[in-house]
């Protein structure tokens, strides 16, 4: 089927109060990331990218806009139901209207949006990760559910390539666990994980005791190994505890410097929209560890302007990524 005559239908096929889901919407709005990374990919595709991060946002707003736990549960579980619907070809709301004719020109499987639903869950129930790689795999089951959403939507096909799939949702993943050494102060304040409990355990920490506010304070020695080991190892690898090499920064700290090989080849195979993803998440990596991970009472981040010109240079390198070191 030819993808903009694919778009056309489906966009008629959208009710009319489904339209304010289209691209741009206010899960993507300018400026933002999840903005570039609709942009730069195909113009038949944005419309269905976007619907996708809207749904992310929508849930992912529960917990901090519903108070009481309990309407919280049930507004989740109203979703949970709805995409029950959306996948017997009978949603009531205009967002997953949109995405209806999303779903079957492109055959998303409805176990990705309940990975989406039960990240949201985890939240909810303040569930703690014993150790790193099971929070590790609940990140590739939450935002890698987004990434591999997106990655079928941009052709990636799992009879053809189901590597292709498993690379999106390590790419989740990773940049799930850099958001959260960005975000860490603030998922702290709203009682949020941010250390698993062997970490909090080896640190002499209980969770209570971390969110303070002279526990925040601790945040650059905690963050700081875990980012060494997200900066040695691409999202396609194994997190390593082997010293890197170092490089100077401009700030004059010094960082761990990573195989340009293992970089750059985690591009490889990677669709449009996730090689955007990628490269914004190893920038803001960087700006992290060059504010020495001073996010106990702000949220670093990269300026719009620094993300037009990393997505459209990710965008433009195609699946066998060469990209010249900064």
């Amino acid at each position: 089927m030819d993808h903009q005559a694919g778009a056309t239908s489906a966009d008629q096929a959208a009710s009319a109060a489904s339209l304010e889901w289209g691209f741009p919407n206010r899960a993507t709005p300018a400026g933002s990331s999840a903005y570039y990374t609709v942009r730069m990919s195909e113009a038949p595709h944005r419309n269905a990218l976007a619907a996708l991060f809207a749904l992310r946002a929508e849930l992912q707003a529960i917990p901090d806009q519903v108070s009481d736990p309990g309407i919280a549960r049930i507004k989740l579980d109203w979703w949970r139901t709805e995409i029950d619907r959306l996948f017997a070809g009978e949603p009531r709301h205009p967002l997953t209207e949109r995405l209806a004719p999303v779903v079957a020109q492109h055959r998303l499987p409805q176990s990705a949006f309940i990975d989406l639903i039960e990240g949201v869950d985890r939240v909810l129930r303040a569930h703690r990760h014993p150790d790193q790689e099971t929070q590790r795999q609940s990140d590739e089951q939450d935002l890698g559910a987004l990434f591999e959403l997106i990655a079928r939507c941009e052709g990636a096909d799992a009879d053809n390539d189901q590597g292709q799939l498993t690379r999106a949702r390590r790419t989740g993943g990773w940049c799930a666990q850099v958001r959260r050494i960005r975000d860490a102060g603030l998922l702290l304040r709203r009682g949020r994980e941010v250390l698993p409990a062997d970490q909090l355990t080896a640190a002499r920490l209980s969770h209570e005791q971390l969110a303070s506010a002279d526990g925040r304070q601790r945040l650059p020695e905690l963050l700081r190994p875990i980012a060494e080991q997200l900066r040695a190892a691409g999202p396609d690898q194994a997190p390593t505890k082997a010293k890197p090499e170092r490089e100077q920064t401009q700030a004059g700290h010094a960082i761990p410097s990573p195989q340009r090989s293992q970089w750059f080849g985690a591009f490889a195979g990677l669709t449009p929209a996730i090689r955007v993803q990628l490269r914004l998440h190893q920038d803001l990596l960087n700006v992290l560890h060059r504010s020495d991970f001073n996010v106990a009472d702000q949220r670093i981040g990269l300026t719009p302007l620094r993300k037009f010109w990393l997505a459209w240079r990710a965008a433009a390198q195609g699946s066998a990524s060469s990209e010249v070191a900064q």
